[in-house]
């Protein structure tokens, strides 16, 4: 397997470039708002590791993964770790970001008042969600991927599930800035969970859990049945 990854990592090399650059990319983002660095984060990260996928349609190479010594449970096996190894990447450049902006900004008044406090409840909720977010996507994308291939796929399995996020995000902003109601309830949820962190955090995680094991049979059993 780690040969495999080796493989992938090595196959999507015109993209490494990008993985200095986008966290200080993001961080002048975050320089407006630190709190959502390692979701933004998180979620660039996740793309980078559909990359193999596109490179491995556009040079053939799935046919010459077939004629090595390799099961199609390897390179799937692979893959996920890929992947995973991506969003450790991005949640370690992110929670280094996210406390640094943090203990920079906290307190003061720089366009305008910084409250946002990266303590122990605060990033644990943001670590959880994030990875929660990571796992969403991974279902979406990697069973759809392999079953279909990139070209096919991509729209489906990609673009459209972070459309669909994209208009859920800006539904919430309009809600948030329209709607006093709803921003008492979402403030008076946000500090629930802060008070319950490690309990919201444990949900979050379980959930986390089992939508990567499910991506993860799916994905085997779609690229175990696909036909090149």
């Amino acid at each position: 397997m780690l040969n495999m990854i080796k493989l992938d990592w090595l196959g999507m090399k015109v993209y490494h470039r990008r993985f200095m650059i986008i966290p200080l990319a993001i961080s002048l983002y975050g320089f407006f708002h630190v709190a959502v660095i390692i979701p933004m984060l998180v979620y660039m990260f996740f793309s980078f590791s559909v990359n193999p996928f596109a490179v491995e349609e556009k040079g053939k190479l799935d046919n010459l993964y077939l004629t090595l010594p390799v099961t199609r449970r390897s390179i799937v096996k692979a893959r996920f770790g890929l992947s995973l190894l991506m969003l450790s990447i991005g949640l370690a450049a992110g929670i280094i970001l996210t406390v640094t902006l943090s203990a920079l900004f906290y307190g003061r008044t720089i366009i305008y008042p910084r409250t946002f406090h990266a303590d122990f409840p605060a990033m644990l909720l943001i670590i959880c969600a994030s990875v929660l977010f990571y796992a969403i996507l991974n279902l979406s994308t990697f069973p759809t991927l392999f079953k279909l291939g990139y070209a096919k796929g991509k729209l489906i399995g990609f673009i459209l599930p972070i459309g669909f996020v994209s208009v859920v995000i800006a539904a919430l902003f309009v809600l948030w800035s329209a709607v006093d109601t709803f921003q008492e309830w979402l403030m008076s949820a946000v500090a629930w969970a802060s008070g319950n962190a490690v309990l919201v955090a444990v949900i979050m995680s379980a959930a986390s859990a089992l939508l990567l094991a499910v991506s993860y049979a799916l994905s085997q059993k779609v690229y175990a049945q696909r036909e090149f």
